[in-house]
């Protein structure tokens, strides 16, 4: 195993350029239009071709739930799409249950105030930083896992070449089970200490 063996592996999964709030349509759009959106933009994050990305019955259980606001006459906002996508990325680790509680502030009257851009609206606000704090997700993620390969090959020096790389591979995948692991639960333990009063409430 060599990182220029994984490092492509990176590329292919985190996209160089993500969906800036400004490619989002600023005209509303329909629910056949907002998927066909998703499937254009996301494409490249399906494990399979036949996987499907965002579906009407998505869209309405994240309503039916109370996450995602109603469409206006059928039809979705900018507002809408990006809290779609950051749905998309939460459904991947969190249950129905934590998103409902996470995104319960997103949910509360939109009021300006000084974290806010003139003009913008708390869910463009938040979309926005999301990207910019997720921006170098690629580069932290080679930089780890550069040290893991450089251990893993020290610790398997002696292994027999016929099954040294599959044993290799095993462990890095191991590893980033391991990372996923942990931070998903960190994720529901801010949840659970940080979100709980928003729903009793």
């Amino acid at each position: 195993m060599k990182k220029e063996e994984l490092y492509p592996l990176i590329d292919e999964i985190i996209p160089d350029q993500p969906i800036a709030l400004s490619d989002i349509p600023e005209i509303d759009l329909y629910v056949d239009q907002v998927t066909e959106f998703f499937e254009k933009k996301l494409s490249l994050q399906k494990r399979h071709s036949k996987d499907k990305l965002l579906t009407k019955t998505m869209i309405n259980n994240y309503a039916k739930a109370g996450i995602l606001m109603p469409p206006r006459q059928k039809r979705y906002s900018r507002q809408h799409i990006a809290l779609l996508l950051l749905l998309y990325n939460s459904k991947q680790i969190l249950s129905m249950n934590d998103i409902s509680l996470l995104f319960s502030i997103l949910q509360k009257p939109d009021k300006q105030n000084e974290t806010e851009q003139p003009g913008s609206s708390l869910i463009d606000f938040v979309y926005e930083l999301v990207q910019e704090i997720n921006s170098d997700q690629a580069d932290q993620l080679k930089e780890i896992c550069k040290e893991k390969i450089e251990l893993i090959q020290g610790k398997t020096a002696h292994v027999d070449d016929e099954k040294k790389e599959s044993i290799e591979w095993f462990l890095m995948a191991m590893f980033l089970v391991s990372q996923a692991a942990v931070q998903k639960r960190l994720a529901e333990t801010i949840i659970d200490r940080y979100f709980q009063e928003d729903i009793s409430k």
